[in-house]
């Protein structure tokens, strides 16, 4: 007989074809055909049960275990944010400057010292600002002891003024860089310190914010760096 699926011959007795495997109906008895006993009978698919492959045990699929569901990722705090261009805190300090400067103190100790006092804390002032802001604005204030015993004679006292107009307005800029809330420029050397001398208080109190707009900017350098 002929097999329905691939058209290649079998034996009449076959349950299964040997090429392509379709299954057959195993018939109680053979089937003739009358007009020639030895033709070969062609089984046709209404002739045969109908095969359900989906009834067939497929293959074993491989079982994959389900995804584990990971903790989700920790949540780590917000960074801070820092006003732009403010200075980070730096634990090792380039130097502790002094920052409890006085007018009052100053004064006091110049008069018993015969201004030797004086020329000590100008000069130390001048190192700190020089130290604080030369690496930030590139400049260099002159050498106090140098202005005052040889500079300042040889001007007739031009560059005292010059020098304490550029070095106020040095401390005014680092104090704006460092975002220190004091506002002090040379505004304040020729408002108070000279148009100020008209009411005689006037340069004591260009003294007193000098030394303080100093000493804020030192104590910030000491915990900034």
């Amino acid at each position: 007989m002929i097999c329905p699926n691939c058209n290649n011959q079998v034996e009449d007795n076959a349950r299964f074809c040997y090429h392509c495997g379709t299954q057959f109906a195993q018939a109680e008895a053979p089937v003739n055909n009358a007009a020639d006993p030895n033709a070969t009978t062609v089984l046709t698919p209404d002739m045969m049960p109908q095969f359900n492959y989906q009834n067939q045990a497929s293959p074993a699929q491989p079982q994959y275990a389900p995804q584990q569901n990971f903790a989700p990722q920790q949540n780590f705090a917000p960074q801070q944010n820092f006003a732009a261009n403010a200075p980070q805190p730096n634990a090792m300090p380039v130097a502790q400057l002094k920052t409890n400067r006085s007018f009052i103190k100053t004064l006091l100790l110049s008069m018993i010292t015969f201004g030797i006092y004086a020329l000590i804390v100008y000069g130390q002032i001048t190192d700190d600002v020089n130290l604080v802001c030369s690496r930030y604005d590139g400049k260099k204030t002159m050498n106090y002891y140098l202005l005052i015993f040889l500079i300042t004679p040889l001007t007739l006292g031009i560059a005292a003024v010059v020098w304490i107009h550029k070095i106020c307005n040095r401390i005014g800029d680092e104090l704006k860089r460092r975002q220190v809330d004091f506002h002090f420029s040379a505004k304040d050397f020729w408002l108070w310190g000279v148009l100020g001398g008209i009411i005689i208080v006037g340069p004591f109190i260009f003294i007193h914010k000098f030394f303080k707009a100093v000493n804020k900017m030192n104590e910030h350098f000491n915990m900034y760096g």
